[in-house]
């Protein structure tokens, strides 16, 4: 696939992800783009119920949100089917339930593990209904917007955090701590399931031609992904490295491409042992609700740049302007969003000026 409808430059882009991954630069840090082009413009569909009956209104939404607005350098138009966070958990036979707020709309696993020696073996099931509908959703999605756009990967709430969604924070983390061996049998079940779940859904939207994109707005001529683990806050060093290390090495060693979702300080006391995986190419660090903005953590982005890892920094045009220049253009990607395409290009032709 080398044109889409809504990004007519896609081989540029390509070729500039190819550079991002290589730790190359071409003229300008790797640098994504949504501009609005429309006075009235329509945010992207998000979380939808498992138990979704039409599709079209989803569709609708997504046409008229890629309608009014432009992608600019690296960004690449995707739509992502998406039942929410805990949806790997409902392919394991959680109930998915939907709950909104006047900020958000977001879903939860209902807690379905009393024990693990009763639950196990992790399985998906041919008949769960979770399963059923996110393929039937991909089906639907590849032949809308074959032409048009991309499918994102889904979001994979993988190893760790599925067993939490399935189980409870509060118990799993007495589970890891009172059983031990049940535990690395639980953790070597799950991790198995993730590649499987995986390759199900690359088989959608001709991703071996078009390449992967994610919901960071990320992109790969290969298998990639954004991987988290978002539990580990609650883990001391010893158990993260016994339970949750080799699942997310192994994660990493699957895909050709990857970022991990670093998410909160309480996950920064197992930095050090994520950044020295090998595989793992870029890490998006999200301070969380409370803290100090991320554009002010200098010396946290510069320490995983140093690693040889790339960071992912989100921030408005004179922003990016205020910070660029201070961190490895080949090691970083810049999100931004604008009110307008002009400014967007504006914003490009500057960074190739002062890179």
């Amino acid at each position: 696939m080398n044109n889409l409808k809504y990004k007519p430059d896609f081989e540029r882009a390509q070729t500039c992800w190819d550079a991002f991954w290589n730790r190359e630069i071409i003229d300008r840090p790797c640098t994504v783009i949504c501009a609005q082009n429309s006075d009235n413009p329509v945010e992207p569909p998000g979380i939808q119920p498992v138990g979704i009956v039409d599709f079209e209104p989803v569709f609708s939404q997504m046409d008229r949100y890629l309608q009014t607005h432009s992608f600019l350098g690296e960004a690449v138009p995707a739509f992502m089917p998406d039942f929410g966070p805990d949806q790997m958990a409902g392919f394991l036979g959680a109930p998915i339930r939907i709950s909104s707020d006047d900020q958000e709309t977001t879903s939860w696993a209902e807690k379905v593990v009393d024990d693990w020696k009763s639950f196990l073996p992790l399985r998906i099931e041919p008949d769960n209904p979770c399963w059923k509908r996110m393929n039937e959703f991909h089906t639907a999605a590849q032949d809308r917007f074959k032409g048009k756009c991309l499918l994102k990967n889904i979001d994979l709430h993988s190893n760790i955090d599925v067993l939490a969604a399935l189980r409870g924070a509060e118990n799993l983390v007495f589970d890891f701590i009172d059983e031990h061996e049940m535990m690395l049998e639980v953790m070597n079940q799950v991790c198995k399931i993730y590649k499987q779940v995986y390759m199900q859904f690359h088989q959608y939207g001709n991703k071996e031609k078009s390449g992967t994109t994610t919901w960071l707005q990320s992109y790969s001529r290969g298998k990639h992904n954004v991987i988290q683990a978002d539990f580990i806050c609650l883990l001391s060093p010893d158990l993260f490295r016994r339970f949750v290390l080799p699942a997310i090495e192994g994660e990493a060693a699957f895909l050709d491409n990857c970022c991990f979702h670093l998410d909160g300080p309480d996950a920064l006391k197992h930095l050090d042992d994520i950044l020295a995986i090998k595989q793992i190419d870029a890490v998006q660090w999200v301070p969380g609700a409370g803290n100090k903005p991320q554009l002010q953590w200098p010396q946290l982005l510069h320490k995983i740049q140093s690693a040889g890892k790339s960071i992912i920094l989100y921030g408005d045009s004179e922003q990016i302007k205020t910070i660029h220049g201070q961190y490895k253009p080949e090691l970083v990607v810049y999100n931004v969003a604008t009110k307008t395409e002009q400014e967007g290009l504006e914003l490009l032709d500057w960074l190739k000026k002062h890179t």
